[in-house]
């Protein structure tokens, strides 16, 4: 892998460390586990990237983006959190 690319992946990983914290029980909106619905192979990632993913469908929601850009965007980041699990 590009040094470029691990460099952006390991940050990325530290910022959403500090940014996401650990919370047992998260109420999502029903909007966001509908997209999360939508993505066939999401309930089967480890427990925190699933909520990793949710709270990134969140912000995209709450960003007002469409939701078949979201649902494209969600499947994107569930295909790169499968190669980390």
């Amino acid at each position: 892998m590009d040094a470029a690319l691990t460099y952006a992946i390991k940050r990325i990983t530290e910022l959403e460390d500090m940014l996401l914290p650990v919370v047992p029980e998260t109420v999502w909106p029903e909007e966001v586990k509908s997209v999360f619905a939508q993505i066939e192979r999401a309930g089967k990632l480890p427990a925190h990237h699933q909520r990793r993913l949710m709270h990134h469908i969140n912000r995209m929601w709450l960003d007002r983006l469409p939701v078949p850009s979201i649902v494209t965007a969600a499947r994107s980041l569930c295909e790169a959190m499968e190669k980390y699990a």
